[in-house]
């Protein structure tokens, strides 16, 4: 009896410590198929995974960056100009497919430096620097288009967005292999180490642990713009095209999959598999609303307040266990 006993506490600890999010996910999976029947299909579910992986791409980078006590709100016009620069070159044959990869992690990671180094140089905040860095990437972005669109890529890169791996989509596989990645990273590597470090306390940082702080926020916001190519290449095979108006508001759905994942705003607190959760969370809800009609504007609203209530959910949990000072 009392081993009984002891399972159950066992397996009511673990239910009550599951992640948030894996009972949203449970709850919409029980009440979508019952508005849908076309919900659960194999098809709809692996296009959920397709929607979503340049997302989850990008979004590993935006937790190594809120994990800094940062926030990146340029990532939507970075990807923007990386993708219709690539494109282009793909296009006349200035850059061929299998130098591209190299092309678009070498933008973003100069793209993502700017950004690391406004902050850390001219000392600006990492909201207003970013604001700053998103309108300027996105004229950048139009001027070099000019109202132009790109169609019609070569199919190596039509197959980093549209092919599969028998039913897996291709780019499902390229974004977990990304999330392992930067889960190894951020448990085993000094870099991810010193992220969490510099979001904790990056005074103590400065003064005691001896860690160069700026060089390691700058390459932070690096890591996330070669992250950004790297989606860039992807979408752009994904609608064999671009233009100047790709991934606009791009950023707030990258935010709001991370805080809803667990990674705190106020830095030094991240979880790699929380952000699975986020993006992932986020695809269900809108293939859901796809599915019972509801057009793109509504599904905008949906994801504001979700970020809204993420913000507050997390700075309730935060002020529960002692983070923050009750207000």
């Amino acid at each position: 009896m009392i081993s009984e006993k002891t399972s159950i506490q066992k397996l009511w600890d673990f239910v009550k410590n599951l992640h948030p999010l894996v009972y949203m996910l449970i709850l919409l999976y029980l009440v979508v198929p019952l508005l849908s029947s076309r919900f659960l299909l194999l098809q709809n579910q692996m296009n959920i995974t397709r929607q979503v992986s340049i997302y989850l791409i990008v979004s590993i980078g935006m937790t190594y960056v809120i994990t800094s006590k940062g926030i990146d709100l340029s990532v939507g016009s970075t990807l923007a100009f990386i993708a219709c620069v690539v494109a282009e070159g793909l296009k006349n044959g200035t850059i061929p497919p299998l130098v591209s990869l190299f092309v678009v992690i070498g933008m973003g990671f100069i793209l993502g430096m700017v950004v690391g180094l406004v902050i850390t140089k001219l000392k600006i905040p990492p909201f207003i620097a970013s604001i700053g860095l998103m309108v300027t990437y996105r004229g950048l972005t139009h001027l070099y288009m000019g109202g132009k669109v790109i169609v019609r890529l070569p199919e190596p890169i039509v197959f980093l967005g549209q092919g599969s791996l028998g039913p897996i989509p291709f780019p499902a596989v390229i974004s977990l292999t990304i999330a392992l990645i930067g889960w190894w990273i951020f448990r085993f590597t000094r870099f991810g180490r010193y992220t969490v470090a510099i979001g904790s306390n990056e005074a103590a940082c400065r003064v005691v642990g001896g860690i160069k702080v700026n060089r390691y926020k700058t390459l932070i916001y690096a890591f996330q713009g070669a992250l950004v190519g790297i989606g860039a290449l992807i979408m752009i095979g994904r609608l064999n095209g671009t233009s100047a108006v790709l991934a606009e508001g791009f950023e707030m759905h990258v935010i709001a999959s991370v805080v809803m994942g667990g990674t705190s705003l106020q830095g030094g607190r991240s979880s790699i598999f929380g952000t699975i959760l986020g993006v992932y969370t986020i695809g269900v809800i809108e293939n859901a609303m796809v599915l019972v009609g509801a057009d793109f504007h509504t599904q905008r609203v949906i994801i504001g307040l979700l970020l809204i209530f993420s913000i507050a959910f997390q700075g309730y949990r935060e002020r529960k266990m002692g983070v923050l000072e009750k207000t």
